[in-house]
């Protein structure tokens, strides 16, 4: 009887031992899928914000990123970063390197004992960008056009293509255009008054699809990165560079006295008047009444020199007037505007694959 009862015993032992064994093992178990459901989902997370802070910092030129896009260029941006107690790298290449237009992210992330990597092709394409069809496209009723100056102090339009730096291509160039573009054919009496001033594959043609900027404007002028309203601005200033164009909002009576090089797009709501240098590449977008006053100094026979090197357009009611006083050339740059297109602030994303 005794050695039932111990047998009993030593047996319920043994069921007791086992089912704790049991219970420890499941809350053991819990426990680690917790903890890894918990580092799986918090690498990803770091893995995600990681990819999104890097295509931020790209898009605003960002210090902390090493080596920015360049087309041209073999050289990745990369980006190491810690979120949230843990570390990701991130690296973004043009997928081909003489066009902007679509990148490749190569992503690794770590959080405690997990790892998690990305592999993603993303298009990356500009918000609308008017279509530039001549050197100057003016979106003006009735537009009262002028050119004023004598000689060489006369301004020039031409619609010819030229490269990034304002020189002209090799010829025939099946990107050239008109000099000028105006919504009716009465407004082509003024603009033909100064046809010696004007080149491309015609002087002044009729484009009654002219964009209108006006459209362009408002988005442009909340994401400039410089305003300056009824303002002297002198010495030697740069806006932007090739590799980093910028948005210029010029409003009221700005006055350039100094030397200007600026890439990107520059938006004039007033005056702008010159008695320094401007070389601007790019687009540059004007409406209401303008006028862009280059001062000759005929004491010496020099002057004042502005240079647009891209495209020009102009807005505004029937009758506005569109004024080039003094030593100033537009030129047709198809490269210049395709560098404009592609500002950081105005980027936009499409995932073409997503690997993780």
């Amino acid at each position: 009887m005794g050695k039932m009862a111990l047998l009993v015993v030593l047996g319920l032992s043994v069921v007791v031992g086992i089912i704790s064994f049991t219970i420890n093992r499941s809350k053991s178990d819990l426990s680690e899928n917790v903890s890894g459901f918990d580092k799986l989902t918090n690498v990803k997370n770091i893995a995600h914000t990681a990819v999104n802070m890097m295509l931020r910092r790209i898009d605003d030129r960002d210090t902390s990123v090493v080596n920015h896009l360049v087309v041209g260029k073999l050289d990745s941006a990369v980006l190491i970063t810690k979120i949230s107690k843990g570390v990701c790298s991130v690296s973004v290449a043009l997928t081909n390197m003489y066009y902007p237009d679509t990148i490749d992210i190569r992503c690794r992330a770590r959080y405690m004992d997990s790892t998690h990597y990305m592999k993603i092709r993303m298009r990356r394409q500009p918000v609308p960008f008017p279509s530039v069809n001549e050197a100057l496209g003016l979106r003006v009723p009735d537009v009262k056009f002028t050119i004023k100056g004598t000689g060489a102090a006369k301004g020039f339009i031409d619609g010819r293509n030229h490269d990034v730096d304002g020189a002209l291509t090799i010829r025939p160039d099946t990107n050239d255009k008109p000099g000028v573009g105006v919504l009716a054919g009465k407004d082509t009496t003024d603009v033909l008054i100064y046809a010696d001033n004007i080149n491309g594959t015609k002087d002044v043609v009729v484009d009654t699809a002219l964009f209108d900027p006006r459209v362009y404007a408002d988005e442009y002028i909340n994401a400039a990165d410089r305003v300056y309203t009824d303002a002297t601005i002198a010495g030697t200033t740069t806006w932007g560079t090739k590799a980093a164009p910028e948005i210029i909002y010029c409003n009221g009576d700005v006055h350039i006295s100094g030397t200007v090089t600026g890439w990107g797009i520059l938006i004039v709501n007033g005056d702008l008047k010159i008695t320094g240098r401007i070389d601007f590449h790019g687009l540059v977008v004007v409406y209401k009444e303008t006028v862009i006053d280059v001062v000759e100094v005929l004491e010496t026979g020099g002057g004042a020199i502005a240079n647009v090197i891209g495209g020009m357009m102009m807005a505004g009611p029937a009758g506005s007037s569109f004024e080039m006083r003094g030593s100033q050339q537009t030129l047709y740059s198809k490269d210049a505007l395709e560098l404009a297109k592609y500002i950081g602030h105005l980027q936009w994303y499409t995932v073409l694959y997503w690997y993780e």
